[in-house]
């Protein structure tokens, strides 16, 4: 099978890695040199030309995976996303093929204290509000979309810009000091890993047949004070106070923002299995199997 990915951060990355153990061709477009895919095609993902150029190159596509990131910030997401989304969408509408998008809890507000899948949106964040907007402009497109929302992302790619869990609390445990914890330490936590979502997006390539808004399969919700004592056992957790990222935001869109999505750390923010868990059985992978 052949597949085109857009972006090649930790999800990306760990897309490639699982596509590529499992035989199949694939490639990259991303915007600038990494030794890690020297064979990545150097471009803007909102570039139809680009787009259609890497088609053409490898004829034959089964599916595209879009996965670029931008700055935390809603006028950042505004500024870079939606533009993009819409071009891979063309793209897959053109030439029959389903685009998979991996998905964040945040359209869905408080909601995820308890998330069941199916859930509508309802943001309360404007960070949530870009999200909701770039769900409905799936959900309207013509080209077949699935989304596979995730908690936060952790694993063997996983980049401390892009998770909390990662760089609040597992890189710092691992290198042998106090884990920063935002919010609640012992508030129970679903957290999704890399390689799981990874197969759930393959999976959804090649089997959902309509458009969707699936769960990612992940383990049951931990706290992160747990998480802590799983990485190193006998670590130590620290809380911090919201307060200065208050104040510190008023310089700092992502700073704000971070601030503004408070509400996932101070209560819980647990992920219920959906359709890929229970009916499909695909299965996360245990906590003590992980590679953190």
């Amino acid at each position: 099978m052949k597949y085109l990915i857009t972006g090649a951060g930790q999800i990306g990355s760990e897309l490639l890695r699982t596509l590529n153990r499992q035989g199949n061709d694939t490639v990259v477009i991303r915007r600038s040199f990494s030794d890690s895919t020297p064979d990545a095609i150097l471009g803007d993902a909102g570039n139809h030309s680009l787009l259609r150029e890497a088609a053409e190159r490898n004829e034959d596509l089964s599916a595209i995976f879009h996965c670029i990131h931008a700055p935390y910030s809603p006028a950042a997401w505004r500024r870079e996303l939606p533009h993009r989304e819409q071009a891979v969408m063309d793209l897959g509408h053109e030439l029959n093929i389903p685009v998979i998008f991996p998905e964040s809890t945040y359209a869905f507000g408080t909601q995820v204290r308890r998330l069941q899948e199916g859930s509508p949106t309802h943001p309360c964040t404007p960070l949530g509000e870009v999200r909701e907007e770039l769900l409905a402009a799936r959900r309207v497109h013509p080209a077949r979309t699935v989304s596979v929302v995730a908690g936060d992302l952790v694993g063997p790619t996983a980049d401390p810009a892009g998770s909390v869990p990662t760089m609040t609390v597992i890189d710092r445990v691992q290198q042998g000091k106090t884990g920063l914890v935002l919010g609640d330490p012992d508030a129970p936590h679903t957290m999704t890993y890399l390689p799981d979502l990874a197969k759930a997006m393959i999976w959804c390539a090649s089997s959902t047949s309509a458009d969707a808004v699936l769960h990612a399969p992940s383990p049951h919700a931990i706290s992160l004070r747990e998480l802590a004592d799983l990485v190193v056992p006998d670590s130590t957790v620290r809380r911090l106070p919201f307060a200065p990222l208050g104040v510190a935001g008023v310089l700092s869109p992502t700073v704000r923002s971070l601030f503004q999505q408070r509400y996932l750390w101070t209560s819980p923010a647990v992920l219920e299995p959906g359709v890929l868990s229970d009916v499909e059985g695909l299965a996360p992978t245990p906590w003590e199997e992980m590679e953190l």
